[in-house]
């Protein structure tokens, strides 16, 4: 994977930073100087694919995060599936509410259908005025 280092940088101290971890931290982490991460921060340097991963493995991120500025999605199954955790029970809710809703939109079509019912027999049953 072919990277841009300028657009990277930016992604790489916005995750630092949003992880609370000092550059003087990453770097010992990465095994390597300060003023050799401050140089990759600032994008004075080539980052090579191992470190990016390596990177993105002590931010607790992805590689993609890192390089792109967002994670991808990577399944639509897997979005689904993360906002039906989120809002399932409010699903369930909504759609035991319909379910009531239905029954009752039933009863009164019946309600209706019997009144017509009764109104049509007393048409029937009253004399016509002439």
């Amino acid at each position: 994977m072919k990277m841009d280092n300028s657009s990277i940088k930016d992604n790489i101290r916005k995750v630092r930073k949003a992880r609370k971890l000092t550059q003087e931290e990453l770097a010992d982490r990465l095994d390597i100087s300060l003023t050799a991460y401050r140089d990759l921060e600032k994008g004075n340097t080539n980052i090579v694919n191992n470190n990016v991963i390596r990177l993105a493995e002590l931010l607790d991120t992805t590689a993609e995060e890192l390089v792109l500025g967002y994670r991808p999605v990577q399944a639509p199954g897997k979005l689904l599936e993360d906002v039906r955790t989120e809002y399932g029970g409010k699903i369930d809710t909504m759609e035991r509410r319909i379910a009531d809703l239905e029954k009752l939109v039933r009863s009164l079509e019946e309600t209706i259908a019997t009144k017509n019912e009764i109104i049509a027999l007393l048409k029937k049953s009253t004399p016509a005025e002439n």
